[in-house]
């Protein structure tokens, strides 16, 4: 089981891209509101089928995601690997 319970991947929707559970919201459309500096009720407005905990886990899951990369070095193309 998924330490992330409200993030899913699924290949029928928005094409197998992390969407939170029971939606067709992306992590990603998420991610690009709060870093343009939108509050969660802001965000929470616009998107009325999720949930401020939703929001506070697809953070949590970018920490994580950025975490778990590895950089090659050496290389003469940018390579990164999730490891």
């Amino acid at each position: 089981m998924s330490k992330f319970e409200r993030i899913v991947r699924d290949p029928e929707i928005c094409g197998g891209q992390p969407t939170i559970k029971g939606t067709r919201v992306l992590v990603l459309d998420i991610l690009d509101w709060v870093k343009e500096g939108l509050s969660f009720d802001e965000i929470l407005e616009s998107f009325p089928s999720i949930t401020r905990e939703d929001i506070q886990e697809i953070i949590a899951y970018a920490k994580d995601m950025i975490a778990g990369e590895v950089v090659i070095y050496g290389s003469k193309k940018s390579e990164v690997s999730i490891g």
